[in-house]
């Protein structure tokens, strides 16, 4: 089933945050309401107590201070596991489980589109299924905080088993993300599912994106892109990503607020999966609405 396409609005005034998710850590960056200010921020998901979103909420809070309320974030992770609904104030497991997301699919035909067929494939990992992360949270090797999260949120119970995990630990950090969306709307802030990798791409202006394993050069046309955005918003206390991560949090906050000036943000809403945020440039927005 094909998502529902519509502008994300929200006042000028509102907070926007970035948020790139890690197995161990949050890599958040603020752009304040005024956008005079970008800041980085880092959360150890170490110091999870239980119930792990009251307390993730409560990690977040103080990172940010008080504001977040009316805020919007874009979060680099999946909302729920592919075969998970969010719909509720539960997550349930769907009798109906696609074999790849409506995002996905949604997102895929948009950027086919737009760009008619001219731009390159979108790559990205398919989420797994619950059992998947279920396996993962009950292998010896997990870590404490992220089977906190799984039994929390996903039900998972069991013994704790040795050996590999079909399908291997690359998505593992997923996990993580299924927590930081409800404990963010607890703070009042709505949040969406985005792709750091293609907001890069969307904001190049023509800088070719190295592939993050060729590390310095990554980090270095990253950082071009960033600044190009931070000047365009008139951002006057700027420092420019020093990490990937960093880099992947900062791009997520100002195309959107870039993207918003033209009311080119762009949501994807499923019921059972959430809602992912694309920011686009008015050219390409215009290529959208037709």
């Amino acid at each position: 089933m094909a998502c529902a396409q519509r502008p994300i609005v929200f006042p000028r005034c509102a907070t926007i945050l970035g948020v790139d998710v890690g197995e161990d850590f949050l890599d958040a960056a603020r752009l304040s309401g005024d956008q005079a200010t970008l800041s980085y921020h880092r959360i150890a998901l170490a110091s999870l107590r239980r119930p792990v979103i009251t307390s993730l909420a409560a990690l977040i809070a103080d990172a940010f201070g008080n504001d977040t309320k009316g805020a919007i974030a874009l979060v680099d992770s999946p909302r729920t596991p592919r075969d998970v609904d969010c719909s509720g104030p539960r997550m349930i497991v769907r009798s109906d489980a696609p074999g790849s997301r409506a995002i996905d699919a949604s997102l895929r035909e948009l950027l086919r589109t737009t760009f008619n067929g001219a731009m390159r494939p979108l790559s990205m990992f398919p989420t797994p299924r619950a059992s998947y992360f279920a396996a993962c949270a009950m292998h010896r090797a997990c870590k404490p905080h992220l089977r906190a999260i799984a039994e929390e949120l996903l039900g998972v119970r069991g013994k704790t088993f040795e050996g590999k995990v079909s399908g291997g630990t690359f998505t593992r950090f997923m996990l993580a993300g299924f927590a930081v969306f409800p404990a963010l709307e607890q703070l009042g802030v709505r949040a969406f599912e985005a792709y750091p990798d293609l907001q890069m791409r969307l904001w190049s202006n023509g800088v070719s994106l190295a592939p993050k394993r060729e590390r310095a050069e990554a980090i270095r046309v990253r950082r071009i892109i960033c600044e190009r955005l931070a000047a365009m918003l008139g951002v006057d206390n700027f420092d420019p990503p020093r990490t990937l991560d960093e880099a992947d949090a900062a791009v997520l906050a100002l195309s959107a607020a870039a993207a918003a000036r033209t009311k080119s943000l762009i949501e994807l809403h499923s019921a059972a999966e959430g809602r992912f945020a694309i920011a686009l440039d008015k050219p390409q927005s215009r290529e959208v609405q037709r």
